[in-house]
């Protein structure tokens, strides 16, 4: 035999290889093309399931949403009620901040003449002491006056 023939053979051979390889490529690839047709069945399948249970549900949703919607309808006067004594209370608190605000700064002010002033305050302290007596026992006596 020669080197022709030797390389002819081998060919040859090699060849068959070739095609038993491209073959055995095929039928796998069949195969897993059959596999695959089969998982898409699979997921159509699934996919109907899902979505008819996705249409009950959103029924269902639906009747919810309708329920929800009549309840709320049935809650807005309250609600309104509630948003409107929320504001009032609101503009109470906002009121009764500008109150204490004002009276801290009243108090803070009167301090200060107080620490400034105080010799004169306890004076008038005591002018303000004696004339509320005085006039307390005004009115006794005019009360006194008027039972008599």
């Amino acid at each position: 035999m020669t080197w022709i023939e030797i390389s002819i053979v081998s060919s040859a051979a090699a060849f068959i290889v070739l095609i038993v390889f491209a073959i055995r490529m095929l039928i796998t690839i069949v195969q897993f093309l059959g596999k695959l047709g089969d998982t898409a069945a699979q997921a159509k399948i699934s996919l109907a399931e899902s979505a008819e249970q996705a249409e009950h549900l959103m029924k269902k949703v639906g009747l919810l949403t309708e329920e929800v919607h009549m309840q709320i309808l049935a809650l807005e006067p309250s609600i309104q009620s509630v948003e409107k004594a929320g504001a009032a209370i609101g503009d109470v608190a906002s009121a009764l901040r500008k109150a204490s605000r004002m009276m801290n700064e009243s108090i803070h002010g009167a301090e200060k003449v107080v620490h400034t002033h105080q010799k004169r305050i306890h004076d008038a302290m005591e002018w303000a002491t004696t004339g509320l007596e005085l006039w307390q026992r005004w009115k006794a006596h005019r009360n006194a006056k008027s039972d008599n």
